[in-house]
């Protein structure tokens, strides 16, 4: 004879069907809105995990000036994600995002990840001081600059020619005013940065060794 099952039993079953009968319906309604109000801007890969259970990916992009740090599972399972490769750290790649609700996102890794050209496509003129300079050689300086955007501050370093510093010599650029392309996307991003010679430099050597 069949036992029947304690009402206990019901009573956690009836639960569990709730819970993923909400959850199912929480993600239909972000993959909604998100589908008839979504936007696309760049997002940077922070870090990864790949695994056959639970992988992620993180990720940070910017909507008006404020960064939203979040992350996306591994796979391309329902809603639908766009897999196409693995991620690479500190890389770019678009992100898709709901304009009411940036948090509501995905990153799309796709087969490359964005190149300089792409960041800077559509690019911003801003200013952005230089705080320090300092020769490390004959030829080049290392520059320390500063900028704002929105509501953002940002700083870097780039190493430079003495004969192209942007500010002239040595002795007349500290705090002074020079421009700067940065990315309109991911104002993180800027064409000073990516001109620097020892970073010029590691890129040609890695293409050499493909």
């Amino acid at each position: 004879m069949e036992k029947k099952k304690s009402k206990p039993g019901i009573i956690i079953m009836s639960l569990l069907v709730i819970v993923l009968i909400i959850g199912f319906y929480n993600s239909w309604k972000a993959e909604a809105s998100l589908s008839s109000k979504g936007k696309i801007t760049i997002g940077r890969v922070t870090d990864f995990k790949y695994s056959t259970r639970v992988g992620h990916i993180d990720f940070k992009f910017y909507v008006n000036g404020e960064l939203y740090d979040t992350s996306d599972p591994d796979d391309s399972g329902w809603p639908k994600y766009v897999r196409e490769a693995r991620a690479i750290r500190h890389k770019f790649y678009p992100v898709e995002y709901d304009s009411t609700n940036p948090n509501n996102s995905k990153i799309q890794i796709t087969k490359k990840p964005l190149g300089f050209n792409e960041l800077l496509k559509n690019g911003i003129k801003i200013k952005g001081k230089v705080e320090n300079i300092y020769p490390i050689s004959e030829s080049y300086a290392d520059l320390h600059i500063k900028y704002k955007y929105l509501r953002g501050n940002f700083k870097f370093r780039t190493r430079l020619h003495m004969d192209s510093l942007p500010c002239g010599f040595i002795d007349s650029c500290k705090q002074k005013e020079i421009g700067l392309i940065i990315s309109k996307d991911y104002p993180d991003v800027n064409n000073l940065y990516y001109l620097s010679y020892d970073r010029v430099s590691m890129k040609k050597a890695k293409e050499q060794k493909k």
